[in-house]
């Protein structure tokens, strides 16, 4: 199991990947959509913020013994109600919405004692997963997300 300082690198350093893919972009850039209608970059990056919110929300569900399922859980209506309820964001408040989940994430982290990191529980989307694999998934969504950034800036040309 990764250490408190493991998982922080990698969250610092998934998150600056993000950033600096997004530098420099103009208004246009943020807003384009592909045809077949995947999320804009700056819709991207609202889901990325939403989602980091619900998975601190889920870790700290384990950290109190609550349950954190949802029945009938739908991962794809979930992610599309959380993007379409901040649908108006400008892109400054999508980066501050990114930076305070960020800084709250680090301090979830910073405060996790013993042996929380490996405290298990039931994830609506993931299933069974432990405190710490909750805080690799944000990194890792980082980095899906990054990815499907650079390849919308690609397709735009």
């Amino acid at each position: 199991m990764p250490d408190k300082e493991q998982i922080e690198t990698k969250l610092v350093a998934a998150r600056a990947r993000l950033l600096r893919a997004v530098e420099g972009l103009d208004v246009a850039d943020w807003e384009w959509r592909p045809a077949d209608g995947r999320w804009s970059v700056r819709m991207t990056l609202v889901h990325v913020g939403a989602a980091q919110w619900d998975h601190l929300e889920v870790a700290n569900r384990f950290l109190s013994g609550q349950p954190a399922t949802i029945p009938g859980f739908d991962l794809d209506a979930w992610n599309a109600a959380a993007v379409a309820g901040r649908a108006g964001w400008t892109v400054q408040q999508v980066l501050a919405d990114l930076d305070a989940a960020h800084r709250a994430t680090l301090a979830f982290l910073a405060a996790l004692e013993g042996e929380q990191l490996s405290l298990p529980g039931s994830h609506p989307a993931l299933a069974e997963v432990t405190v710490g694999q909750i805080l690799r998934v944000i990194a890792l969504h980082d980095n899906l997300h990054r990815r499907d950034i650079a390849n919308l800036l690609q397709e735009m040309g």
